[in-house]
């Protein structure tokens, strides 16, 4: 009896110090259940959007206003993505659509990619700026060369959230 639960203490105690230490957690750059999270004032700022109120409408899906006028929405990919993958994981992004349907701007969240790879990758987000949402979901998008799998990924991630936009609102 005293044999299995020093057995059982010990396992704690390493469950317990390897959780404090990180052993246990997801990667240290991406945000665990981002998709619940609002989008904070600095991302907000990022997306153009400086002061904005935000009213969750979806799981990943916030209606934006500043001073009582309806601006759009934002959408985090988190949720609409899961199985997406860059080269080093995830590469969530936030999608800003004006009340007119058309993507304002795209942010690319935390991830893993390797910096001087995804900077190059995150021109990928300039083709969807302007285009109607439910054009640019479906729209072909060319890989930057070099960052094929982030520059991919974070197409792909765009892409999901526009469709969600059109799915969940419009």
């Amino acid at each position: 009896m005293k044999r299995s639960t020093l057995i059982l203490t010990l396992a704690l105690a390493l469950v317990g110090s390897a959780t404090s230490v990180g052993f246990l957690q997801a990667a240290p750059k991406v945000v665990a259940n981002a998709q619940t999270v609002a989008p904070n004032g600095r991302q907000l700022t990022k997306l153009g959007l400086t002061g904005a109120q935000l009213e969750q409408k979806h799981d990943g899906i916030w209606a934006v206003s500043l001073k009582g006028k309806a601006l759009g929405y934002v959408i985090n990919s988190t949720p609409f993505a899961a199985n997406v993958q860059g080269y080093r994981g995830p590469v969530p992004v936030l999608v800003y659509v004006d009340n007119s349907g058309k993507c304002k701007k795209v942010y690319a969240l935390p991830n893993n990619e390797t910096p001087s790879f995804f900077d190059k990758a995150v021109t990928v987000q300039n083709q969807f700026k302007g285009k109607a949402a439910k054009k640019a979901a479906t729209m072909s998008v060319d890989a930057v060369s070099g960052a094929t799998f982030s520059s991919k990924a974070l197409a792909a991630n765009v892409k999901a959230a526009l469709d969600a936009y059109s799915k969940y609102v419009k």
